[in-house]
């Protein structure tokens, strides 16, 4: 193989020369092929099984590390075909890899050519979603890298990789640096948030009801409003809580009604962002722009106009 197409884009394969090839033992020169490739500016070491010997993802994992360490670039594993959950595998354990021309995870990119017809999702994922809230509303992620956004975010380091490639598809940010790339925005907060428009999603997924009031999750709608504005408060507040909640309580007995009871709850896409008890502005925002009481848009364009952006 002299080559392979990553995204739709071809990438020539080059032979490591003698001094390349030092630190690479036995194990790996019997049961692959080896080569380098580069792509997005990044070089990288590909391995290709040229047996019928397979490796775990945990033992994949190991070897990447060992490599990486000795050769100080990242190991890529080439697959003709790969299962769903076996590429999952793979993810989970960070072991950077390519499908064919199909599928890429690689280092601070992943990269599914069947998202869209020109490879990328028109409305954001709900992690991209969060993400780009969290910039505007919680803390900068100006200057940071994908293991530093690991560390705040509600989201483990492939779904970040995914969202902030969305991003930087879209035009919201660029990267900079050598393998830890970070992050940069030119655009201030209040221009992202026009910008953004178009590609936000609606946060709720569900809407349910229950027989007894719900202590845990954040207090959304009409009394996260209320919060925000002179408008005044519901009764019980309809709680916002994740879908893994929602399914662990569910799982627990807990009983969720279809139609109007006691108090309301919303299911969310994405983690609630939190400001003291509430969901964020922009989120609720989102939540209510379809209320068409006057009263609820009027506050609505008070709240999103007191925002210091």
């Amino acid at each position: 193989m002299k080559s392979l197409t990553i995204a739709g884009k071809k990438t020539e394969i080059y032979p490591l020369n003698k001094d390349e090839q030092k630190g690479l033992w036995l194990e790996l020169i019997a049961n692959f092929e080896i080569g380098k490739i580069e792509f997005n500016g990044n070089i990288m070491i590909l391995f290709e099984y040229k047996s019928k010997i397979s490796y775990t993802p945990l033992q994949l994992k190991k070897l990447s590390e060992r490599i990486e360490n000795t050769k100080n670039l990242p190991a890529v594993f080439y697959y003709e075909h790969l299962l769903t959950y076996e590429r999952d595998r793979l993810i989970e354990q960070g072991v950077y890899f390519v499908v064919s021309d199909k599928y890429a995870f690689i280092p601070s990119l992943i990269i599914n050519r069947k998202e869209s017809a020109n490879g990328i999702k028109k409305t954001f994922f709900p992690s991209t979603q969060y993400i780009l809230l969290y910039h505007l509303q919680i803390d900068s992620i100006i200057g940071k890298t994908l293991k530093e956004l690991e560390e705040v975010l509600p989201y483990k380091y492939p779904t970040i990789a995914r969202s902030i490639n969305q991003l930087q598809q879209l035009g919201f940010i660029s990267l900079y640096g050598g393998k830890e790339k970070k992050i940069e925005i030119e655009s201030g907060r209040k221009e992202l948030w026009k910008k953004a428009q178009t590609y936000l999603v609606v946060p709720v997924k569900g809407v349910y009801y229950t027989t007894e009031p719900l202590a845990e999750g954040l207090t959304a709608n009409i009394s996260a409003l209320s919060h925000y504005s002179l408008l005044a408060p519901e009764d019980i507040p309809t709680k916002a809580i994740t879908p893994e909640y929602y399914s662990k309580l569910k799982k627990n007995g807990f009983r969720f009604l279809t139609f109007e009871d006691m108090q309301r709850i919303e299911v969310w896409k994405y983690p609630p962002l939190e400001t003291n008890g509430y969901v964020d502005r922009l989120s609720l925002f989102l939540t209510l722009k379809d209320d068409r009481d006057p009263r609820v848009e009027k506050e609505l364009e008070t709240m999103i106009n007191e925002i210091p952006w």
